[in-house]
């Protein structure tokens, strides 16, 4: 008898905060949509199947529909993520050791999914990910609409070098093999070389469900400076069959040296900001190598991710009030958040404390906040320029606790802010840019008959301030109408 209490009980509470409805009828809100150039007063929006069907300034007569009362509301298109990894978990390490560790990772996996929905992000693009986490994140029963591309990585390069080398070829099997490095980095034996080219890897990822092939164009981190990377032709060869398979090119590439390499690849999409200024660093202004790099760029019309919050989140680690921050309650499952805080969960922080010789925790931090202003000075010159921006929060960037799913997203959406960037193109990066960058404007980005109902209820202008992104009332995911706070971690 207990058992079907429980159901019961579990079954209204579903129903308060999820519509099976086919039809929802949302009436006179103010619908802000990023092909508009003002907000739509006092509209009417039916929704049928998951889609939009009709915009109204007249009431619409729906009979059955449910109805959501948009009076002083504001209705927007849910918010794209093009630069996530759902395959990590957030402060964990890749490899367990203690088994204690299984069962926060299996809640983080609960939760992440319903964590970016709680911020509104209800698309994302995984850039870089395992089968088993993508179903894993699929199989949740309240999660955002997840697509992915697939990482081509040079032999023995960034990120399998981090990867044993006996589960490495296995674990990244689309790896590319350059032979302008074989002297160093030979094909592991037994291995085709005729299965490991630009070619014959574009065409093993096309045969699967992805929008883009991702290059990485990273030689080292900290010390670090001799990593492999593809050549400039076998990038280029990557690009020409990648697009002969309608996919786009994206490059990781954070520095001067690396983003040129990527434009002179010709690739679509720079999955980074350019933070890294090499022997410009510390300059004031934005130094000209760097302004010519990001007029390229612009003249190009190459994508860009600042993801300004990859290196905050590293400097989170050495702030002492980091995980005092209120907000990590709402989005960290309470035994994770208890033990990132232990002598075990603050394992990369003394990773990271190697790098610098044991410097104290505040050096640290201001080491990568002062890296990190060089991205924001080098975003607001490309939004000078007139390049449209995409967000992507790249969570998590690393193994921190300071990428949050969701949280992140957000965190980046200010950071643009605090660079200078209007609210009309932080808006417009996280919707409209996003959708027609990687092609999928014919269903997303727009508050628009016949597309996908993913659409965000906010109690806040968000032309007006970037908090409104914090101040969402509802999320509609394919028409089902989701209550924020049932979206927050359980306590």
């Amino acid at each position: 008898m207990k058992a079907v209490l429980s159901l019961l009980i579990a079954a209204c509470v579903l129903q308060s905060t999820v519509s099976n409805a086919a039809d929802l009828l949302i009436e006179n809100v103010t619908v802000v949509s990023p092909e508009q150039a003002t907000p739509l007063r006092n509209r009417h929006v039916l929704i049928h199947d998951g889609r939009i069907v009709r915009l109204s300034d007249k009431r619409i007569a729906s009979k059955d529909a449910q109805r959501i009362d948009g009076h002083n509301k504001f209705l927007t298109p849910g918010l794209m993520d093009s630069h996530v990894h759902v395959s990590d978990a957030v402060g964990l390490p890749y490899e367990d050791t203690d088994p204690s560790l299984a069962a926060l990772r299996e809640q983080f996996y609960r939760q992440q999914p319903r964590s970016y929905l709680y911020f509104g992000v209800t698309q994302l693009l995984d850039l870089a990910n395992a089968p088993e986490a993508i179903a894993t994140f699929n199989a949740q029963p309240q999660h955002p609409d997840l697509l992915r591309c697939l990482a081509a990585p040079a032999l023995d390069g960034y990120p399998t070098v981090f990867i044993d080398k006996s589960v490495r070829y296995r674990a990244v099997p689309t790896y590319i093999y350059e032979p302008a490095n074989a002297a160093q980095h030979p094909l592991p034996a037994g291995e085709d070389p005729a299965a490991h080219t630009p070619e014959a890897i574009v065409a093993s990822i096309a045969a699967t469900d992805v929008r883009c092939v991702k290059l990485f164009i990273e030689p080292g981190f900290g010390s670090a400076s001799d990593w492999p990377i593809l050549s400039e032709a076998t990038m280029q060869r990557v690009r020409t069959a990648a697009h002969a398979k309608g996919l786009l090119v994206v490059a990781h590439a954070n520095g001067l040296r690396s983003q040129r390499i990527a434009v002179a690849a010709q690739v679509d999409v720079i999955a980074h900001g350019l933070w890294n200024w090499g022997e410009f660093s510390g300059k004031p202004d934005v130094p000209a190598p760097i302004a010519a790099l990001l007029k390229t760029i612009r003249d190009r019309r190459i994508g860009v991710q600042p993801t300004l919050r990859v290196l905050y989140g590293t400097a989170d680690l050495f702030r002492a009030d980091a995980l005092l921050d209120p907000t990590y309650a709402k989005v960290v499952p309470p035994a994770l958040l208890t033990w990132y805080g232990t002598e075990a969960g603050q394992w990369y922080k003394r990773e990271m404390r190697k790098e610098y010789g044991g410097a104290p925790d505040m050096k640290v931090m201001f080491e990568h906040l002062k890296i990190a202003n060089q991205g924001m000075r080098a975003v607001e010159y490309l939004q000078q320029l007139g390049q449209p921006l995409l967000l992507g929060s790249d969570t998590p960037s690393a193994p921190t606790y300071g990428n949050q799913p969701g949280y992140d997203t957000y965190r980046e959406m200010r950071l643009m802010a605090q660079a200078g960037i209007p609210l009309t193109a932080i808006f417009q990066a996280a919707t409209i840019n996003n959708a027609r960058q990687f092609k999928l404007d014919k269903d997303y980005g727009t508050v628009e008959a016949g597309k996908i109902a993913n659409l965000l209820v906010l109690s806040a202008n968000p032309l007006e301030s970037v908090r409104a992104w914090s101040l969402i009332d509802k999320i509609i995911l394919r028409g089902e109408v989701i209550e924020r706070s049932t979206l927050a971690a359980k306590r």
